[in-house]
């Protein structure tokens, strides 16, 4: 694999950003890469951050992507700070509405990270509305990317039965490179004490806070979860 910078999107609060983004960190470091900075894009809610911090090879940093004023000078300052750092990966999980700064920057963003020698990858998590999918059509940062792949979150129901599946855009997507995952989903009394605990997904099946039945239920949860939304999107073309 090359450099690249993942971008978390979804514009919608809830669909999963933050585990797909913890899930693609695991995923890199399972793979070998010693150099991955993973950047939150909302002061108030690091739990990406949180759960690598400390962690040899991986370095967090927040930057407030939320911002209504979110200017060019703000972009170029965040991308020289990832050009400081020095990662072959990068994992952007950008907040809700991130739309109004980082696509809105498109133009900016795009050219900067490919002058760094990074290519733009961009996870578009969709729910069971139809919201997601035309907030896909408008992404300027899909439209762009080098990779992209629309990641159906089974957390919300029968990925099926998302308007996704049966809307025009999905054409679209799918011939224009697109690709398409779903986000497995753990039972909620799992996925709680998962939240809570720290460090790689894949650890947790060594996990003492968990007992022996759900260590399993997160073993398979994350290799299913790599297999289905993280790995396609990383070996595209391999």
């Amino acid at each position: 694999m090359g450099k690249d910078i993942l971008i978390v999107h979804g514009d919608k609060g809830g669909f999963g950003k933050s585990t797909y983004a913890g899930l693609a960190i695991d995923y890199l470091i399972q793979k070998g890469d010693e150099s991955v900075i993973v950047i939150e894009g909302d002061k108030k809610i690091d739990d990406v951050a949180r759960r690598y911090q400390g962690m040899a090879g991986v370095t967090g940093m927040i930057v407030d992507l939320a911002r209504p004023d979110f200017s060019e000078e703000a972009i170029l300052g965040l991308f020289e700070e990832i050009e400081r750092a020095g990662g072959k990966n990068v994992v952007i999980n950008l907040p809700s509405g991130g739309s109004s700064t980082i696509d809105a920057q498109a133009e900016i963003v795009i050219p900067t990270v490919r002058s760094l020698g990074y290519e733009v990858y961009v996870a578009w998590l969709i729910g069971a509305d139809e919201d997601s999918v035309t907030l896909a059509g408008e992404s300027a940062m899909c439209r762009e990317a080098d990779r992209k792949i629309v990641v159906l979150n089974e957390k919300e129901g029968n990925p099926e039965k998302f308007p996704w599946c049966q809307s025009g855009f999905r054409k679209e997507w799918l011939e224009s490179g697109g690709l398409e995952g779903v986000l497995p989903c753990l039972t909620e009394q799992v996925a709680i004490k998962v939240r809570r605990l720290p460090g790689r997904y894949s650890n947790l099946e060594r996990s003492p806070e968990l007992v022996i039945v759900e260590r399993a239920s997160v073993s398979r949860w994350v290799r299913k979860a790599w297999e289905m939304a993280v790995a396609p999107l990383y070996e595209a073309g391999l």
